[in-house]
């Protein structure tokens, strides 16, 4: 019900077989569970921390950079992580906007790798494990973030 209009409106401006158009699709649907899941845990900073700052003269910048931002790191880590995943494993919105051989995603390649009559497992295998790296790679990056969001309540202070 969603990709007809999105893929008449794709053609329409000139954004199908493009991956422009597919990171704008994929931003446009991030975006509400984005606002969601950050407004929740905005929600849940204390307040007292940022009245301090006011008391001691820091402006709302300074503010938002120097106490809102580092404790907001591994809300913004798992946010990144999550859609990162999401966005490599799509496989729907890719089929239906990147029709072109030489823009197809990494995701795409595999079921192309297939054979109609022979399946070669260890070049299928090899391609699906060289797809996952990337993913685990972000996570690797991430972690330490993971670890500080974990621990930033178990301190008494």
């Amino acid at each position: 019900m969603v990709i007809i209009p999105i893929f008449n409106i794709m053609i329409n401006i000139g954004l199908w077989n493009n991956y422009i158009g597919l990171v704008l699709v994929h931003s446009a649907f991030a975006l509400p569970w984005q606002i969601f899941f950050l407004r929740n845990f905005f929600s849940v900073l204390p307040v007292e921390v940022e009245e301090a700052a006011m008391i001691d003269g820091a402006s709302y910048f300074k503010i938002f950079y120097k106490i809102v931002l580092p404790l907001t790191l591994p809300a913004l880590a798992s946010l990144t992580a999550l859609q990162f995943v999401w966005v490599w494993n799509d496989f729907f919105f890719a089929t239906v906007l990147i029709s072109s051989p030489q823009l197809k995603l990494a995701t795409q390649a595999i079921p192309v790798i297939k054979g109609r009559l022979f399946i070669d497992w260890t070049v299928l295998s090899a391609a699906s494990i060289i797809v996952m790296i990337i993913p685990i790679a972000i996570y690797v990056v991430l972690q330490r973030y993971y670890v500080r969001g974990l621990v930033a309540g178990a301190v008494k202070g």
